[in-house]
């Protein structure tokens, strides 16, 4: 599980506990059933929270990628820098 997956799943567990303490036993299903128009809202709002994350992953993922992007690049650009280093070297050492 990567941070961002951690930070959603422990939103939503505070969400759920704390839905947990002021719902009555039975609460979710009884409020659902008595309501049909917040039963569609509760639906709809719970498509767009799986979006929601949905989209943060995923944006999370190309952050992760660009910054491997970013260090591999640095990472060629010091090996390019200590290549062209080593013939001009080498190059002192045997007229030496």
């Amino acid at each position: 599980m990567n941070p961002v997956e951690r930070a959603l799943h422990q939103e939503l567990t505070g969400l759920l506990d704390r839905l947990a303490t002021s719902l009555p036993e039975g609460g979710f299903d009884s409020i659902r059933a008595a309501n049909p128009t917040l039963k569609a809202r509760l639906d709809e709002t719970d498509a767009k929270l799986a979006v929601a994350r949905e989209s943060l992953l995923d944006g999370y993922g190309r952050w992760r990628r660009a910054l491997e992007d970013l260090e591999n690049l640095w990472a060629l650009g010091a090996w390019r820098s200590i290549a062209a280093e080593e013939p001009a070297e080498q190059s002192t050492a045997l007229a030496a």
